[in-house]
């Protein structure tokens, strides 16, 4: 763009201005060309296609031409201020205004957002425990236990027809609270473990005892905290109606058990040593991600510095989403934002934190690398790897894995540089840190 007057003034740490004026003569030549085009596609009664006169077609689509143009202007003079500027933009531009003046010329003013400019400080050699959870035996135990609950097997109790904990019940439902009924408290054909806690403790403890085949009423009180504001601190009757009972049994817990959990296990000794390998890497994968987690945690803290707006709102949003929240009530925007932007600023500024690490160690991600990737995520998908590949299918996509696997691999690299030391704790001080 040749005839193009380009002032960029700061909005701040990470906005930029760029006020731009484009000439009457080139502002002139784009109305031409677009006129031109229409022109040779118009259909207006009167006149044969391509004849059709300039004002008639500046009466007829004068708005949307002036709409494509000017938008096509505005597009490619922040194009080119951008790049004569050398703007590190991380933002599409925001227009504030527009406006064509009497002599032509197109005079309009965006907003952009930067990458931030900080000083790297030092992130090789940070300290850091890698806390590993001792697997106990009662980690062992459990999970034997877990194991022989899904072996189980439900024996229908013909002759029985009292309820009693533990067993395994099929039965009718239907709540009523101050005489009316509840659709969220009824039902038909429930299976439920007396005593799992699936249900409300008072329930599952009213069901014990309860005579199969016979409409029983158990009252519970929920407390003024339940999730459901329809029921929290009210007094609900459940109409209770068991029809079926069955005992849960358990296989013996013996060598023949063990191989048929896996077959390369002859003992219950070797069931136990093949669970306490498994637990014991799996402990060491969750104290790698937690080393991770806590490393890049230092390093943001050591840290200070401003980031785009913009994406501290794109990562508040991905938060909403993984959370399963699409819509949130007028009244509370203010109160989620309050509890999401603190979070949101730390990983929108690890990201550029790692961005810097990746530049200082001079790290890439290579293309065979970036293909393969998309290859392991098609595989993966399975069923729904079309919808993988149309989402590569689009650059900015792929722009964007690229920027997550190198900063994977920037955090590979802090990793790695790090003064870190294996510490043995309790599964109860992690849950408590």
């Amino acid at each position: 763009m040749s005839e193009l007057d380009a002032a960029i003034e700061d909005r701040g740490p990470v906005q930029k201005s760029i006020k731009v004026t484009v000439a009457p003569g080139e502002v002139s030549e784009a109305f031409d060309q677009a006129y031109g085009r229409v022109a040779r596609n118009a259909q207006v009664r009167g006149f044969r296609k391509g004849k059709v006169p300039r004002k008639v077609l500046e009466e007829q689509y004068g708005a949307s031409v002036e709409e494509d143009v000017v938008r096509g202007l505005i597009q490619a003079a922040c194009e080119t201020a951008i790049r004569e500027n050398e703007l590190d933009v991380v933002s599409d531009p925001e227009l504030l205004s527009r406006n064509i003046g009497d002599s032509g010329e197109l005079v309009f003013e965006a907003l952009v957002e930067v990458r931030p400019v900080f000083e790297l400080g030092t992130y090789s050699g940070v300290d850091a425990e890698r806390k590993l959870v001792r697997i106990t035996d009662e980690h062992i135990k459990s999970t034997v236990g877990g194991m022989r609950e899904r072996m189980a097997v439900l024996q229908t109790e013909e002759d029985r027809v009292n309820v009693a904990h533990g067993d395994v019940i099929t039965f009718d439902m239907c709540g009523f609270c101050e005489g009316e009924a509840l659709d969220q408290a009824t039902g038909e054909g429930a299976q439920l473990e007396v005593g799992s806690g699936r249900f409300p403790e008072d329930l599952e403890k009213g069901l014990v005892g309860v005579t199969r085949g016979i409409r029983t009423p158990i009252d519970v009180r929920f407390s003024e905290e339940h999730g459901d504001p329809e029921l929290a601190g009210k007094l609900v009757r459940f109409e209770v109606t068991v029809r079926e009972i069955k005992n849960k049994i358990l296989p013996d817990l013996d060598d023949a058990f063990a191989s048929e959990v896996y077959e390369d296990c002859e003992t219950l000794d070797d069931l136990r040593a093949k669970i306490r390998e498994s637990l014991e890497e799996r402990s060491s994968q969750e104290a790698d991600q937690r080393l991770r987690s806590d490393l890049l945690e230092k390093l943001v803290d050591a840290h200070e510095f401003d980031v785009p707006p913009s994406i501290v709102e794109r990562q508040m949003a991905n938060s909403l989403h993984e959370m399963g929240i699409h819509e949130i009530p007028d009244e509370r925007v203010e109160e989620i934002r309050t509890a999401l932007e603190p979070a949101a600023v730390k990983r929108v500024r690890a990201s550029f934190l790692l961005d810097a690490v990746a530049k200082a160690e001079e790290l890439a991600v290579e293309q065979d690398e970036l293909q393969e990737e998309i290859k392991r995520q098609l595989v993966a998908a399975g069923a729904d790897a079309e919808r993988v590949r149309n989402h590569y299918a689009n650059a900015s996509s792929v722009g964007a894995l690229h920027g997550r696997m190198l900063r994977d691999k920037a955090m590979d690299r802090v990793l790695e540089l790090a003064s870190s030391r294996d510490v043995e704790v309790d599964e109860s001080d992690i849950a408590a840190g």
